[in-house]
């Protein structure tokens, strides 16, 4: 399977789902352990599909989805990105905007 192809099934794999969660990160992050630490918590709350993904292994994948930094959270409905948030604040502000896009569902 080539990058391109992993690529194109982490963007897809829940597409399934009218809203699910793409998480990228990089492991030598500190601020991503923490910001993944929060997701983990409200995801326990609105239980939504996450793909994690460790942008290390997938420069493509910043490039062509033009990701600046780490963490990013893409918030997607169906195979949209409907929001796009590098910094994650507070566990109730993750909420927040979460729960703004499964609402308007």
């Amino acid at each position: 399977m080539t990058n391109h192809q992993i690529q194109d099934e982490v963007l897809t794999q829940h597409f399934d789902q009218e809203t699910h969660l793409i998480f990228g990160y990089t492991t030598m992050c500190g601020t991503c352990k923490v910001s993944e630490r929060m997701l983990d918590i409200v995801n326990d709350i609105v239980q939504l599909p996450i793909t994690k993904v460790d942008l290390n292994y997938y420069p493509t994948f910043s490039q062509e989805q033009e990701i600046q930094s780490v963490p990013v959270l893409l918030i997607m409905k169906r195979d949209q990105e409907y929001e796009r948030l590098y910094a994650f604040r507070s566990v109730p502000f993750l909420l927040e905007k979460i729960k703004k896009v499964i609402d308007e569902s």
